[in-house]
């Protein structure tokens, strides 16, 4: 049995091992038999996909360029770690508070600010206790990922604890967020905004429209929160979405520069960042966003090798247009394709187009014979890729040998593959749509392209030919094409990441991302 009414474990997350320390002792006098600490955003999350804590006790100020506390609930919401009924409590300076207004899932519990009080600690943690403990049925749910059973339970004690409401309605728009159900969202969020002006129910407002296609009035909601001086690096962020769907790009990348100031620790920001700056071709720009995140998604959930590429490819296009600092070009870009194979080795698709990546370094340097040879080492790993992997990275293998010495290899190999007997069935579809498209029918070709993604195509072509079938019915207002369908196409879109395309990718996704905007626009203006 545990000694302390709180729970029984309690994760301590500060790299100021004093102040570490005086924390533990507090912690330890109110009777938790488990008392756990981490000196860094990484280890704690480490913990927390081990095991489960009553409480986390996390500084916001991590030190100089380093990850914040406040990433420590992002990144295991993000791994859905799912932590629900798990208190979260950040420590803070009194100014610091204002960073974190306007967040739904990622907001912490409660806020502690030194000097440490044991008597304030206390009584903060016996409050928490007692919501808690009233709504540990919704909780329950939402961390077994049971929305509709989570939003049951929250009508029931909305009746029987008045006191709790507004906590209770967070949690309910979280939980329609969650389940897709924007359309009760947004009603819920539009009365709460109403009502009270809540920052987060203002930004969960905006998020609702955006999933319903509705981005003037997610701009409208959302530039509220920026126009009233609100620090919330959400409405930042979704304002930004917002404005590159209706076509405003450089306003977009001004909103999702000020998001990354706010937290230029978070990887996903500046991946964003990343490939808006790619898009607008702002090389500087972009290759500050993907340095950062390559140092801040290491051994984090948001590790992928498209941020090495990305950084290489916008490397190589800066040094196209500027023709200058050659050697620390050539130093960066190879140490970042060392690093990608070594932090991916067992993925020999990863291996396969770093190689392709150094050969089109080498012929922007001018050195054919290198180039020759990446290439040849490329072609090698890709026939011993499986058959699935081969059809997903055929694009880059043909755009990179194209014209050169070794394109007869890749026809051949290409001819060996369109012979297979033994077929994915993403790709089994995904020829079924493109004979369907030939043949004129749009709606049967889109029908085959949704069962390739459904199957796990994990393929850029799939996504960018989908979009194309998709903008295409939208023009014949077919009743194909529903408006869940449409939002879609965007999201699978903007999960693409723009920078680590090759020129003929970034080209075509730029025309289909301008189709979809034009077609938005005329849509809201008739609206």
């Amino acid at each position: 049995m545990s000694n302390s009414r709180f729970g029984k474990s309690v994760l301590i997350v500060d790299y100021k091992l004093d102040e570490l320390s005086r924390l533990r002792d507090i912690v330890s006098g109110l009777g938790f038999e488990q008392v756990e600490a981490a000196s860094s955003v990484n280890m704690a999350v480490s913990y927390l996909r081990e095991m489960e804590f009553d409480i986390v006790l996390v500084a916001y100020d991590m030190g100089k360029a380093e990850k914040n506390g406040l990433q420590v609930v992002q990144e295991a919401f993000a791994e859905k770690l799912r932590l629900f009924q798990t208190r979260f409590l950040l420590i803070i300076d009194s100014a610091s508070s204002s960073l974190l207004v306007g967040s739904l899932e990622s907001a912490p519990d409660a806020y502690i600010t030194r000097p440490y009080d044991r008597a304030k600690i206390q009584n903060l943690l016996e409050k928490l206790q007692r919501v808690k403990k009233a709504v540990y049925r919704v909780e329950e749910s939402m961390d077994s990922g049971k929305w509709s059973d989570a939003l049951e339970y929250c009508a029931r004690l909305i009746d029987v604890y008045p006191g709790l409401k507004i906590y209770l309605e967070r949690l309910q728009g979280v939980c329609l967020l969650e389940s897709k159900r924007y359309q009760e969202a947004e009603v819920l969020f539009g009365q709460l905004v109403a009502s009270r002006k809540q920052v987060w129910a203002q930004v969960g407002q905006g998020m609702s429209f955006y999933f319903l296609g509705r981005h003037q009035d997610a701009i409208k909601i959302l530039q509220q929160v920026v126009d009233q001086q609100h620090i919330s690096v959400e409405a930042f962020s979704w304002l930004a979405r917002s404005m590159h769907v209706c076509g405003d790009l450089s306003q977009s990348i001004i909103l999702m520069r000020k998001a990354v100031m706010l937290q230029p620790a978070v990887p996903q920001l500046q991946s964003e960042m990343g490939n808006l700056a790619a898009c607008a071709q702002e090389w500087g720009l972009a290759i500050d966003a993907f340095r950062a995140v390559l140092k801040y998604s290491r051994y984090s959930v948001f590790q992928d090798p498209d941020h090495y590429f990305s950084l290489v490819r916008c490397l190589i296009a800066q040094y196209q247009v500027k023709k200058e600092k050659q050697e620390e070009l050539e130093l960066e870009a190879i140490r970042a394709m060392e690093d990608v194979m070594r932090d991916f080795s067992g993925d020999i698709s990863v291996q396969f187009r770093a190689h392709v990546i150094i050969s089109e370094l080498r012929k922007v340097l001018g050195n054919a014979e290198l180039e020759e040879a990446e290439l040849l080492q490329a072609i090698e790993l890709f026939s011993e890729m499986s058959v699935s992997e081969q059809w997903r990275w055929m694009d880059w293998v043909i755009d990179a040998t194209e014209g050169g010495p070794v394109a007869d290899k890749v026809k051949l190999i290409r001819s060996q593959l369109l012979q297979a007997e033994t077929v994915p069935s993403w790709v089994t579809f995904m020829k079924s749509g493109l004979q369907k498209y030939k043949k004129g029918d749009v709606v049967s070709a889109v029908a085959f392209f949704r069962r390739a993604e459904s199957a796990d195509a994990q393929s850029v072509a799939i996504v960018l030919n989908l979009a194309q079938m998709e903008i295409e019915l939208k023009l014949q207002a077919s009743n194909e094409l529903s408006l869940q369908h449409w939002v879609s196409c965007l999201l699978r879109l903007n999960r693409l990441n723009f920078g680590a395309f090759s020129i003929k990718q970034h080209k075509r996704f730029k025309v289909l991302l301008q189709r979809y905007s034009d077609i938005q626009m005329k849509m809201e203006a008739v609206d």
